[in-house]
């Protein structure tokens, strides 16, 4: 911790304060505070964090999902990765064309409850058809887990804890933790006055 927050002397100091006036206006920007004001910025807060909703899915996409449909499989279970992979891809882009007020989705903890309930789904099918011989059985911690992932993810789905209110605060105040950790390196920064030689 004390390395992290070691910062060496330099003349660019104050490039450090710049970012943190833009930290500090980022936050009040993202803060939901501006809802039932008129400002052209009210709803940036909400889109950004549908933005980085559709990223993650995109990432979850590209990686994990796309190597169980790629593995192949079972026919069945390899038509449900594929709707899966086709759901998942189009609230990604729901949240992309959301922007545009063209498409709504629900809240954050909604998609990420269909995400797993659909994860969970699939792997619970994946275990009925696998054919592992009879030595080889499919693990049953994994129809454990893919049984939590059903039920955690109907739950959060039905009744989400949070809304994308809480997110949007959650945003705002690591902008502000930033801007003070900004400012700190500023001031540790800033190089010592040489004295002037006296004559």
């Amino acid at each position: 911790m004390k390395k992290l927050l070691s910062f060496n002397k330099t003349k660019l100091f104050w490039m450090y304060f710049v970012a943190a006036v833009i930290f500090l206006l980022g936050a009040l920007i993202v803060a939901p505070i501006w809802s039932g004001t008129d400002v052209f910025f009210k709803d940036w807060g909400r889109k950004i964090i549908e933005i980085f909703i559709a990223v993650l899915i995109i990432i979850y996409l590209c990686t994990y999902l796309r190597k169980k449909v790629a593995r192949g499989g079972n026919g069945v279970v390899k038509v449900l990765t594929l709707v899966e992979f086709t759901l998942l891809a189009i609230i990604a882009l729901g949240c992309i064309l959301s922007q545009f007020k063209i498409f709504s989705i629900g809240e954050p903890f909604q998609i990420l409850g269909l995400i797993m309930w659909c994860r969970g789904a699939v792997e619970i099918f994946r275990a009925y058809y696998f054919h592992g011989g009879t030595t080889v059985k499919y693990p049953v911690w994994l129809v454990a887990v893919a049984i939590a992932l059903v039920t955690f993810g109907t739950y959060l789905f039905v009744k989400p804890p949070v809304s994308a209110t809480f997110f949007q605060w959650l945003l705002a105040g690591i902008l502000l933790i930033c801007m003070i950790v900004c400012i700190y390196a500023g001031i540790v920064t800033k190089p010592e006055k040489k004295a002037k030689a006296t004559k």
